[in-house]
């Protein structure tokens, strides 16, 4: 058993600690998410054992719904921050990230698989398809903020943002055909997958604009009417985004990716005066949700074993992950749409791993295939590096944009480039 008033004071103390020093931890080259799995880490039973989250419970289960949760809560606060002038300007870019990069990004990450680890084909694919989605929560981290305002254009920012948004959900298609490719033979598999995704692709799309649609008519109808009061409307987001991801799934749908739309249409249209509160709020519920799951994520972390049973592979794959996973098709593929050099490397670097491929290892465990425990030694490698390597990195690598570009504004103003970026 847990101990319930432990857990509760380790996750209300590290809330305390993130809360008061956010804004430090960042100009330190360090993020909240990071430090909250260094949190995990430490109170976890490989160091000094306060809560043992693997004797209690089955860890992937709690680790699946966790992130779920949170992943439906980050997707929906990146759409509440995406206006219909960030989708049009954009739009290109997002694009091609999504149907080029996004699939690139699952080969490669495959292929490293396959290099260093030594894995079969279908299950080299199924691991680098839980790592292909790049992270909302961590995405959002690193490229917001105080230092990514004044020194980001807002359309490096959101490209990076609403690819986040949409390509967790999106994973799902590559995570269900490796699935079945790891467990079928590969024409019973493909067929399979045909009807499986077409499914699931269109159950989400239906749940997400019609809910998001009909709940964004009844905001406007009780903010017209004062049906709610001031401290209880903002909450209307989180409920919205949970049951979104809830029914989606309940249909048998891609909830994440139903979520984002949803937020996509409640946003939309939405006053001023109601945006601003339901961000606050949704922000707040939302960054609760990812350090939850990084504290979670930290105290089942198996890094005991990466060396013993992964050796210099793991550590080689880790690397492959961080540093060719995503720039040598990003960039091409971004510049080929009309984005600068210093963009387009800036956006080839920018495509942290977290609470995705969290998600994903837990979810692919429903596979029952010989190789999961490797899997997952290996994916909670590359995420860790990712998240440390992602973080340290952040704040030079917003430094360096600005120097290159010759670009910059005062605090408290956010830049924006009129001529096409640098």
């Amino acid at each position: 058993m847990i101990d319930a008033n432990r857990l509760i004071l380790v996750v209300g103390s590290a809330l305390v600690l993130l809360g008061l020093s956010s804004r430090i931890v960042k100009r330190h080259s360090l993020s909240p998410m990071l430090l909250a799995l260094g949190v995990g880490v430490l109170i976890g039973p490989r160091v000094f054992g306060v809560i043992d989250l693997e004797r209690a419970v089955e860890p992937g289960r709690v680790l699946e719904h966790l992130a779920r949760v949170a992943l439906a809560l980050s997707v929906f606060d990146i759409a509440l921050r995406t206006t219909p002038s960030d989708l049009r300007r954009n739009a290109k870019r997002i694009t091609i990230l999504l149907a080029v990069v996004m699939p690139g990004m699952w080969l490669l990450t495959s292929l490293g698989a396959g290099l260093f680890l030594g894995f079969p084909l279908a299950v080299a694919l199924l691991l680098g398809a839980t790592l292909t989605p790049t992270d909302p929560g961590v995405a959002s981290a690193l490229v917001t903020g105080v230092l990514a305002d004044r020194m980001l254009p807002r359309r490096v920012r959101m490209s990076l943002q609403v690819e986040a948004g949409a390509n967790d959900g999106l994973a799902l298609p590559f995570v269900v055909l490796s699935g079945l490719l790891a467990t079928l033979p590969g024409s019973q598999a493909v067929a399979e997958w045909v009807v499986e995704v077409g499914r699931q692709l269109a159950v989400a799309v239906v749940v997400g604009l019609a809910v998001g649609a009909a709940v964004r008519w009844l905001t406007r109808l009780s903010g017209a009417h004062r049906l709610a009061g001031e401290d209880w409307f903002p909450l209307t987001s989180i409920g919205t985004s949970l049951t979104v991801v809830a029914l989606a799934h309940v249909l048998g749908g891609i909830g994440v990716f139903a979520a984002f739309l949803a937020g996509l249409i409640f946003s939309d249209g939405l006053s001023e005066g109601l945006r601003e509160p339901i961000q606050n709020v949704h922000r707040s519920a939302t960054k609760i949700a990812l350090t939850g799951v990084f504290i979670a994520f930290g105290m089942v972390l198996p890094f005991d074993r990466w060396w013993p049973e992964l050796g210099a592979g793991g550590l080689g794959f880790a690397l492959w992950t961080l540093a060719f996973r995503r720039l040598p098709v990003a960039f091409p593929a971004v510049r080929a749409v009309g984005t600068g050099r210093v963009s387009s490397a800036f956006i080839g670097w920018s495509g942290p791993l977290g609470v995705a491929a969290i998600y994903y290892l837990a979810y692919i465990q429903r596979y029952k295939f010989a190789d999961y425990e490797r899997v997952f030694l290996a994916g909670s490698l590359a995420v860790t590096a990712s998240v440390v390597g992602q973080t340290v990195t952040s704040a030079a690598a917003v430094r360096g944009y600005a120097r290159l570009a010759g670009a910059g504004v005062d605090e408290g103003e956010e830049l924006e480039f009129d001529a096409p970026l640098p």
